[in-house]
């Protein structure tokens, strides 16, 4: 263990790496490069505590700014690897070069950017770091006509949080519902209802046509002609992996790099995680890029395992969750095909689940104010056990006694 790694990108997956090798023992060099200024951190807080309760942009930061001298890794901030030899083990940053034992390519993704007229006028906001945390906060002012173009998890958990500020909300989604990449149209109903009885105007299958105003955002102008006052517009209409250095280094990407479930990439001795990787999910069955916390935890251990020479665990029912306004939303599984929805409790009283299941497995759950039965659910769902509907729907019968007994 003498060797360096070096991991590229100092996200949650590449921070979170780097803390598991030197806690299971890797004694060798780790060197955490990362493009940012702020030290690794989780982004979901972003469109949430930070922008609808002025929490410190930095509340999910990994760990204390001391931490990296202390376990011995090398934290490069603001600085971005140019370059990759795959075959001299080496990359450039800057004017200096890396050699690396393993390298780790932990590079995100970034938010898509709209090509259409007056995208680049002031008051059009992304938001994928603190940076962009930072400028959109001050911007959200009682009264404020807030616009957001696309209606998934970021669209609408800035909506809630615009709202909470006492913006004026208008949530545009180009597709017949919201959530159309995890939710089935019911739960998308329950999500629509929740935003409109807290003042958000939803508007489905609206096409943007431009951006207008004279010198900054004054409009939206929708394809049929529709004018939507807006001194403000957030674009989340989902990310683009950074593979950029993989493709120029001959590695094999396919919207992300692609991986196996060890997190190895077509090149030896260079590794893969988070955002940026497509990866063969066992669960899933299918070759897929998961944005998701939990998925940069699981594959910074993945990582870890490959690097101290053990073998990969085994892959579950992927898992989301967002928050808007008073409801918790967890979806397990994602938007698989299914034939059969069994539905648990009333989104009007209280908790409530869906179940979608596909030869009586359940195959994806959402859970609204639920959060308590998500352990039994992925349980269930992870052994592929058949599941009598009847008692998935009955309130009074315990989830936990339905896991099949080891």
């Amino acid at each position: 263990m003498t060797e360096r790694v070096v991991i590229v990108g100092a996200g949650q997956a590449g921070g979170r790496l780097a803390a598991i090798l030197r806690k299971q023992g890797w004694e060798g060099g780790i060197t955490l490069l990362g493009d940012e200024f702020d030290p690794p951190y989780e982004r979901p807080p972003l469109s949430k505590e930070v922008l609808a309760d002025d929490a410190d942009p930095l509340v999910g930061r990994l760990f204390p700014d001391t931490f990296y001298q202390e376990q011995e890794i090398d934290l490069l901030l603001a600085r971005s690897a140019a370059s990759l030899d795959p075959v001299a083990k080496r990359i450039q940053v800057g004017h200096e070069n890396l050699d690396y034992g393993t390298l780790v390519l932990a590079t995100g993704a970034r938010a898509r950017r709209l090509a259409c007229e007056g995208a680049d006028l002031p008051g059009i906001f992304l938001l994928r770091n603190t940076e962009d945390a930072r400028g959109l906060r001050p911007r959200l002012q009682p009264g404020a006509h807030v616009v957001l173009i696309g209606g998934g998890f970021i669209g609408l958990e800035v909506a809630a949080s615009a709202r909470k500020r006492g913006c004026m909300v208008t949530v545009l989604e180009a597709q017949p519902q919201l959530l159309g990449r995890v939710a089935d149209p019911a739960v998308a109903e329950v999500i629509q209802n929740l935003h409109r009885a807290k003042g958000v105007e939803i508007r489905c299958g609206a096409q943007l046509e431009a951006f207008e105003g004279h010198g900054r955002l004054q409009a939206v102008r929708l394809t049929d002609g529709t004018r939507i006052p807006a001194e403000i517009a957030v674009v989340g209409i989902g990310a683009v992996p950074n593979q950029e250095l993989a493709v120029a280094a001959g590695i094999d990407c396919d919207n992300g790099i692609v991986v196996d479930a060890a997190t190895r990439t077509s090149a030896p001795d260079v590794l893969a995680i988070g955002d940026v990787t497509a990866q063969s999910h066992a669960w899933l069955g299918a070759r897929v890029r998961l944005e998701s916390w939990e998925n940069a935890e699981l594959q910074a251990q993945a990582a870890a395992n490959t690097i101290l020479g053990r073998p990969a665990a085994a892959v579950g029912a992927p898992w989301f969750w967002t928050d808007q306004f008073d409801l918790n939303l967890q979806i397990l599984g994602g938007r698989c095909p299914h034939d059969r929805v069994v539905s648990r409790g009333n989104p009007a009283d209280g908790p409530w689940c869906h179940f979608f299941l596909k030869d009586e497995r359940i195959v994806t759950a959402c859970l609204g104010n639920a959060g308590r039965e998500r352990r039994a659910v992925k349980q269930l769902m992870d052994s592929r056990a058949p599941v009598e509907p009847a008692a998935l729907a009955d309130p009074g019968t315990s989830l936990r006694s339905l896991v099949p007994k080891a």
